[in-house]
């Protein structure tokens, strides 16, 4: 009897790998109200981690 042995590897759907948004800037900050509107609850930081974070899936999903 043969066995053979094929190791298949997961790939991660191209949906999650498309990157965030970039953070939300105005020349001279937001000067009215709309402007808050218009950023929405955007925490720069956080947006960071996540585009680090997708580049380290994206390298990861090309080995």
């Amino acid at each position: 009897m043969v066995v053979k042995t094929v190791t298949v590897k997961d790939r991660v759907p191209p949906a999650f790998l498309i990157p965030p948004p970039s953070n939300w800037s105005k020349p001279g900050g937001p000067a009215t109200v709309g402007d808050f509107v218009e950023r929405g609850d955007v925490n720069g930081s956080a947006r960071n981690v996540c585009a680090m974070r997708l580049a380290k899936v994206s390298e990861w999903d090309k080995q």
